[in-house]
């Protein structure tokens, strides 16, 4: 298994072998990193430091780095092969616009908010945050061809395929969006905001309840379960809970094959019904163990 790493310039690094690459094309240096999977292909963004006032990304497409030019936000299309982007022309100007992963622009593109953060794209409409960081921070699934809202929430945490999960204070609502309907579901840890990641076929959704502060305290934990998304039951993944002292930088995905992949010092692999993660024989060190990944 490889692993893409979001180090500064991004490192490619095979999970039992230890062996390391860059991608070449990208800058290295003191720079901010992040990655998001499109599809097969990983899209890495890549910015100066920043404190209060961040420079736009640069964006680049797959290992070969192609670049698709800066944004302020970016999302995955729905097609699997494009990205939505928010370009700032200024200060206080942006517009939305389409991109294919080769870099061309799809569509003529539309006036949008800067502080808007882009999301996730599903058949159903773009999953965008309006407001971003203010007060009035709402979450919205829209219409992005003509900026219809198609639904509206204070807290959409994940889109997934036909479905919508909504956070609440302590209870979870998963909206089908083919007609409309609303279940509600009691988590099995209590958490207004848990990390939700899909897997890619869109059938089950992990979902980590993990704490900064367990219990008060400055001990950190990941606590990772499994909702099955057809009948909205809960499967706990083996070992947890666990205390770390990487849960900001240690990430999760999954694989084209339906397995759920965690980097936190060694990478592990599970597939749901296994009883246990199976490691990975090479070690993260140094850097790379506070680097976000994705999986290919």
């Amino acid at each position: 298994m490889q692993l893409l790493l979001a180090t500064s310039p991004p490192t490619v690094f095979d999970a039992d072998t230890g062996v390391k690459g860059t991608v070449s094309g990208v800058p290295g240096g003191d720079r901010l990193v992040s990655l998001q999977r499109v599809g097969h292909t990983p899209v890495i963004l890549t910015s100066p430091p920043c404190q209060r006032t961040c420079q736009p990304f640069d964006v680049y497409a797959g290992t070969t780095a192609v670049p698709l030019g800066q944004a302020v936000s970016l999302a995955p299309g729905a097609d699997a092969d494009s990205v939505w982007v928010i370009r700032q022309d200024a200060p206080d100007s942006c517009r939305l616009e389409h991109v294919s992963l080769a870099g061309k622009t799809l569509g003529g593109g539309s006036v949008a908010s800067c502080s808007t953060n882009l999301r996730e794209e599903t058949s159903h409409g773009l999953l965008i945050t309006v407001n971003n960081g203010t007060a009035e921070t709402v979450d919205v699934l829209i219409d992005p061809d003509t900026g219809r809202t198609v639904q509206q929430a204070p807290s959409i945490l994940a889109a997934i395929g036909d479905r919508l999960i909504l956070g609440g204070l302590t209870d979870l609502t998963v909206v089908d969006l083919r007609d409309g309907s609303r279940k509600k579901i009691q988590p099995p840890v209590v958490q207004s905001s848990p990390v939700i990641v899909p897997s890619r076929e869109g059938g089950f959704a992990a979902v980590d309840f993990g704490s900064p502060a367990w219990h008060s305290t400055d001990i950190q934990t990941r606590d990772v379960w499994l909702l099955d998304l057809g009948d909205l039951t809960w499967q706990q993944a083996p070992s947890m809970p666990y205390s770390t002292g990487t849960l900001k930088h240690s990430s999760l995905d999954w694989t084209d094959h339906g397995d759920l992949v965690l980097d936190d010092g060694v990478v592990a692999a599970w597939h749901p019904g296994e009883p246990a993660w199976r490691l990975g024989k090479a070690k993260l060190t140094g850097a790379l163990q506070t680097a976000a990944v994705s999986v290919s």
